[in-house]
C-alpha cells in the first residue's frame, strides 16, 4: 500500500460510508481492495490511492467527489451543462450551481445534506425539470431521485408513512437508506402538516433522522429540493410591474413566503430560488428540446426526423399558456406529433432508411428510402 493509499481509505470513508464505524470500515475497504488489485495486478502490485478510490466508488454506486480535473473543469461550467437539456430560469440555474459548486469543493457543513434548495414559482416554469438536471449533472443520471408527493402528507398521522414502524419501512427513511447518493424531492412543500415540516426541519439542520424501527438513516450524502408554488401570486405582481428577481428576493423571501411557512424553516435552506414565467420564446427552445428527443428515438430506429421551422413556430403558438407554463406544449406535441408518428410505426408505414418531415397544420409526410 502507498501512504496516500492508507489516507483515502480513512478519509473516503469517513466521509462517504456512514453504515460502519472506524477503524473497522477502513480496514474492510483496504482488504477488499487488495483483493482486487491482486486479482488483476498480482500479488506484487502496489496498491494507491486511486484503487481505494474507485472500491469506495463501487461499493457505494456512486463516483466518488475528489474534484479530478476534468470533474472540476465540468463543475466551473456547470451553468452549461444544466442549459444543455433546460431552458430560461438564469437566476435560479446560476443560484444551484454556486451552491454545487461549494458543495463539492468541500465548504460546506459535512453534517448537513450537500445542499437545501426551496423552488418557488407558478406551476410549469421548469421547477422539477432542474431537479432532473441537477441529479443527472451532479450524481450522472436522473434516475438518482426521490420523489414525494407532500399533498399526500396533510394529515398529523401521515408521519408514520414517512419514518416507518417495527413492522414497516417509512417511505422517506428506506428511500434515503436504499439512495443515500441522490435528489430529495418535495413536491408541493406547502401542502404538508406542520407537523411534517418540522419533521424536514430536523432533516435540513442535523442530515440525519431516526426511523420508525430506530435506526438512524443518513442524509448528509443527499441533495434536498422542495417545490412550492407558495407566494407565486405575489412574484407575478413584482415582475409584471417591471421589477426584476434579483430586486425582490429578499422582500419576497422575509415577508411575503412568511404567510406559507414559519421564519426557522426558511432559514434552514441554503437558497430560496425564486422561477418566473415562460415566454413564448423559451416554449419554443422547450419544443426544440422536445423534439430533438423524440428525433433521437426515431434515430435508434434508422429513422430521420426533420421538422419544418414554422411546424416549430406552430407547435410553440398552440402549447404557448402563460397560466400553465410548457404543460399544454408537451400535450401539444403529443397530440400532434408522438401520436401520429406512433400509429404509422405500427402500422409499418415507416421503415428504416425513411425521412419523416413535420410541417406546418401537423401534417406528416414520409419519404421513403431508396431501394438498395
Amino acid at each position: 500500500f502507498t501512504y496516500q493509499a492508507l489516507v483515502a481509505a480513512v478519509e473516503l470513508s469517513n466521509k462517504l460510508i456512514h453504515t460502519e464505524h472506524q477503524p473497522e470500515k477502513a480496514h474492510g475497504i483496504l482488504q477488499e481492495v487488495a483483493s482486487g488489485v491482486a486479482a488483476a495486478r498480482g500479488k506484487r502490485a502496489t496498491v494507491t490511492d486511486q484503487d481505494v478510490a474507485r472500491a469506495i466508488a463501487g461499493k457505494i454506486n456512486m463516483p466518488v467527489a475528489r474534484l479530478e480535473k476534468s470533474e472540476g473543469e465540468k463543475l466551473l461550467r456547470l451553468e452549461g451543462e444544466i442549459h444543455k437539456r433546460y431552458i430560461n430560469q438564469d437566476y435560479a440555474v446560476k443560484q444551484v450551481s454556486a451552491a454545487l459548486r461549494r458543495a463539492r469543493a468541500e465548504l460546506r457543513d459535512e453534517n448537513r445534506p450537500i445542499a437545501n434548495f426551496l423552488f418557488v414559482g407558478p406551476t410549469g416554469v421548469g421547477k422539477t425539470e432542474l431537479v432532473k438536471r441537477i441529479a443527472s449533472v451532479y450524481f450522472n443520471s436522473e434516475k438518482d431521485m426521490i420523489r414525494l408527493d407532500m399533498s399526500e402528507f396533510q394529515e398529523v398521522g401521515s408521519i408514520t408513512r414517512l419514518l416507518g414502524s417495527a413492522d414497516a419501512p417509512g417511505l422517506l427513511t428506506e428511500s434515503a437508506r436504499m439512495n443515500p447518493y441522490s435528489v430529495l424531492l418535495l413536491d408541493e412543500l406547502e401542502k404538508a402538516h406542520p407537523n411534517i415540516l418540522n419533521l424536514f426541519l430536523q432533516v435540513m439542520d442535523d442530515g440525519r433522522l431516526t426511523s420508525g424501527d430506530g435506526e438512524v438513516v443518513d442524509f448528509t450524502n443527499l441533495i434536498i429540493v422542495a417545490t412550492s408554488n407558495a407566494g407565486t401570486k405575489k412574484v407575478q405582481e413584482y415582475l409584471s410591474s417591471g421589477k426584476k428577481i434579483e430586486d425582490i428576493r429578499e422582500q419576497f423571501v422575509k415577508k411575503d413566503l412568511l404567510e406559507w411557512f414559519k421564519p426557522e424553516f426558511i432559514n434552514r435552506f441554503d437558497d430560496v430560488i425564486i422561477f418566473q414565467p415562460l415566454s413564448e420564446e423559451n416554449i419554443q427552445e422547450i419544443a426544440r428540446l422536445i423534439l430533438t428527443d423524440i428525433a433521437g428515438k426515431l434515430e435508434g430506429k434508422g429513422i430521420m426526423l426533420r421538422v419544418a421551422p414554422e411546424a416549430l413556430r406552430e407547435l410553440a403558438r398552440i402549447g404557448f399558456d402563460p397560466l400553465f407554463g410548457a404543460r399544454p406544449l408537451r400535450r401539444a406535441i403529443q397530440d400532434h406529433v408522438q401520436n401520429s408518428l406512433a400509429n404509422y410505426l405500427i402500422a409499418g408505414k415507416i421503415g428504416r432508411r425513411d425521412t419523416v418531415h413535420l410541417e406546418p397544420g401537423g401534417v406528416i409526410r414520409i419519404e421513403k428510402a431508396t431501394e438498395l
